[in-house]
């Protein structure tokens, strides 16, 4: 077990090495080892490509003979942009496979129960929960039915994310901007309340960094045309879907929706009273707060609800950045629902 752990932890690293190019695929790795030793590794490149056991099996320049398989997801069994990867496990070759995770999206047809039927040694859950949060948004969408959510929101020392008026042109630097562009390419979707619209009239592109997101604007009271900036052929625009009189109620709908259209990732950018509804719901995954050095007094809180000093929201720090002097938090939801 213990040298099962240490060759999966390697077929994760090659797993790691994945960019969001895999998208909507998840990110995996392989090592194969013969006789104790890697002799060969590869990972998923991106989505077409072929799949990171293909990869491993076409590097390796040794003939293989009882050899043992790390992968950290269950291998395909259909076909689709590649052929099944069940096909390129040999028994001839492979005595036994070790899986991280099984694979949660049912197209790939049970892949472990066709390499057992080929007479492979399998074994799966080995390093299950590293190999899983590598691909938390994949897994988030398939075992929960809902896409892997990030709050994202700037705010002042004092935890203002505007003024009054709601200015807010800019509370962070250049290079903190950047970065929320770049985290705007990687996502399906952004999410803003019509107030955002209203007040800003933002564009919600990458602004050129990569892939733009769908738009999904929440507004109610339908006050939101097309003279705005966000608005266009792709723009998900959600009025009268918006039943409840409490925008908290209406969370589990909005997410549902977006699990039928397929978007695995959403961003939600604001404002104060659509982040609260999340928060509040408890449907989220990430917070990805960036603070700036300045201080404003009064103004719009990220947070308009009210909860007492117990009432912890039991987040885990997964990253600190610096962006000139501005500092970006990311928090992981292990709570989330």
């Amino acid at each position: 077990m213990h040298q099962d752990k240490f060759y999966m932890k390697t077929a994760i690293d090659e797993a790691k090495k994945a960019t969001d190019m895999v998208y909507p695929n998840p990110k995996v790795g392989c090592v194969i080892v013969q006789n104790e030793k890697i002799i060969s590794r590869g990972y998923h490149k991106k989505y077409g490509a072929p799949h990171a056991e293909a990869e491993a099996i076409n590097n390796c320049d040794i003939e293989l003979k009882n050899a043992t398989m790390y992968v950290t997801l269950e291998p395909c069994n259909h076909d689709g942009k590649t052929p099944p990867c069940t096909k390129l496990i040999d028994p001839n070759k492979f005595k036994r496979i070790v899986i991280a995770s099984r694979d949660p999206n049912p197209i790939i047809d049970n892949g472990l129960q066709k390499l057992i039927d080929k007479g492979l040694e399998v074994e799966f859950n080995i390093c299950e929960e590293e190999a899983k949060f590598i691909n938390r948004r994949f897994f988030t969408f398939h075992e929960k039915k809902r896409p892997f959510v990030i709050l994202k929101y700037a705010a002042t020392l004092d935890g203002f994310i505007s003024e009054n008026n709601g200015h807010s042109k800019w509370i962070t630097s250049k290079k903190s901007r950047f970065s929320v562009h770049e985290l705007r390419s990687t996502c399906d979707a952004i999410l803003v309340g019509r107030r955002t619209i209203q007040s800003d009239n933002p564009s919600l592109t990458s602004h050129g960094v990569g892939t733009d997101p769908k738009i999904v604007i929440l507004d109610p009271s339908s006050k939101v045309n097309e003279e705005y900036k966000a608005i266009n052929k792709n723009t998900i625009h959600l009025t009268n879907e918006l039943v409840e009189d409490k925008p908290v109620d209406n969370i589990q709908s909005i997410l549902n929706t977006l699990y039928s259209l397929n978007i695995q990732s959403v961003m939600v950018e604001g404002g104060a009273i659509t982040l609260t509804s999340f928060i509040d719901s408890g449907l989220f995954d990430e917070i990805h707060t960036y603070y700036a050095p300045k201080l404003i007094g009064d103004g719009i809180s990220i947070y308009n609800s009210k909860k007492k000093i117990s009432d912890s929201l039991n987040l885990q720090i997964l990253k600190k950045e610096i962006f000139d002097n501005d500092i970006k938090i990311t928090y992981y939801n292990k709570r989330a629902k």
